[in-house]
């Protein structure tokens, strides 16, 4: 019991002895980190990620085009061939391959076209 109040009586600075905190180099050094970290989220998605993290320059989307909510049709180019690919949640498929293949140009004003009505599947 005497240990206690001779516990309470004491300052709280004798108490709470540890090594002396410089909060403004605390602040200065978390600030930097942070910093650096979204520098280089900022780098990554600048330069595509996957090309730095070993993606294939031989392989790329020419076109996109949303469907629906979760279905795409994209156009692929591998090599000198382009391909036609239906894209849903739960699978890929083949759907052509581009006779013609599709210039850059070409590719963004296949972007930007917008079909307001909704595709349905024959039948529905």
């Amino acid at each position: 019991m005497r240990v206690f109040l001779i516990l309470l009586l004491l300052p709280t600075a004798v108490l709470a002895e540890g090594p002396e905190i410089k909060w403004d180099s605390w602040a200065l050094s978390s600030l930097l980190v942070i910093g650096v970290i979204l520098v280089l989220g900022w780098i990554l998605r600048r330069l595509r990620g996957a090309a730095l993290l070993g993606g294939s320059r031989q392989m790329k989307i020419v076109a996109s085009l949303a469907l629906g909510q979760r279905e795409r049709a994209i156009v692929v180019q591998v090599g000198e061939e382009q391909w036609l690919l239906g894209v849903t949640a739960q699978q890929i498929s083949h759907l052509g391959k581009l006779e013609q293949p599709l210039a850059v140009e070409q590719a963004k004003s296949f972007l930007t076209k917008r079909n307001p009505e909704p595709l349905t599947k024959e039948g529905q």
